[in-house]
């Protein structure tokens, strides 16, 4: 009987994508029964995380919200008030009653996502916040999950207004160091870390925020994060029927702070050209992919039958 690994390996030598060609996967790491195993495609290089990002900025707030520098709810408006150019009346009410479970929770009322690349390729950077602050909020604060960059660079606002630092310093001070991750690239937005995307790391140092993860906040017998903090980032904060696509190896079928909560103990962050970053709990297991496949839906494939 082959183990996952084997498993998956085995899998992605048979998957096409839609262009019928072989997945084009640059690395494979995965842990089961205590045991890591990796294969490398591509030599292991400073690799865009994507969306994935946006997992560091969850952590980030974990350790202060552990330290009580902060709470879940938390007004934002108080935070930004300063540092916004709000011209879109019809958006104060609502931004007013934003706090930080909704930034985490992708539910501060956009409809849908606004703040990927191609939206934003023809606005200066110094303009971002405005942008976000001014865009149409259709729904109310907490009320829908809508999957958006914009949340989380929000998050990266009001870290950096709240407590003058870069939250790229605090996760590299905070998370990166105690997990021995000192190669590592993360341009700014303007003045503030983009937050939901644009940071490089090492598929080594990828794997070991997982590890992080599953470990309940504690890596080398450091508690980092608080078990308690990573058990709510990791469970349903809100449901998303409405986002479940069942023919998905991955249906979402819920939200946590930032990780998506899918079928049989399985959550995930995943990120654009097929970045994947898979836990559970109950089966110890991580898989981490990184690739650089446009047709992300077939690299999820070699997970077909086998998670």
């Amino acid at each position: 009987m082959k183990n996952l690994f084997e498993q998956i390996l085995a899998k992605k030598e048979k998957i096409r994508n839609k262009y019928n060609q072989n997945v084009n996967i640059d690395s494979i790491i995965v842990k089961e029964a205590g045991q890591v195993f990796s294969h490398f495609y591509k030599d292991d290089s400073l690799h865009e995380m994507r969306s994935i990002s946006k997992v560091l900025i969850a952590l980030a707030y974990g350790i202060a919200i552990d330290r009580k520098l902060i709470n879940l709810d938390t007004f934002v408006y108080p935070i930004i008030k300063k540092v916004i150019n709000l011209k879109n009346n019809n958006n104060i009410n609502t931004i007013k009653e934003w706090k930080i479970k909704h930034l985490l929770t992708y539910s501060c009322g956009y409809e849908q996502q606004m703040f990927s690349e191609r939206y934003i390729s023809e606005i200066n950077p110094k303009d971002y916040l405005d942008y976000v602050i001014n865009y149409d909020l259709v729904y109310q604060a907490g009320e829908k999950y809508t999957y958006n960059n914009a949340d989380i660079f929000l998050l990266s606002v009001c870290f950096q207004e709240l407590f003058n630092k870069n939250i790229r310093d605090f996760i590299a001070e905070e998370i990166f160091t105690p997990l021995n991750i000192h190669d590592f690239k993360w341009d700014n937005y303007d003045k503030y870390c983009p937050g939901g995307t644009g940071l490089y790391l090492y598929h080594k140092d990828l794997f070991k925020i997982g590890d992080l993860i599953l470990s309940k906040g504690k890596y080398n017998n450091n508690q980092i994060i608080s078990s308690n903090y990573i058990d709510k980032m990791c469970s349903i904060q809100i449901n998303t029927p409405y986002a479940i696509k069942p023919e998905r190896v991955l249906p979402k079928i819920g939200v946590g702070y930032v990780m998506h909560i899918s079928r049989n103990g399985y959550f995930y962050k995943d990120g654009t050209n097929g970045q994947y970053l898979i836990i559970n709990f109950e089966k110890q297991q991580i898989i981490s992919i990184l690739s650089s496949e446009q047709d992300m839906s077939c690299v999820t494939e070699i997970l077909r039958d086998i998670i």
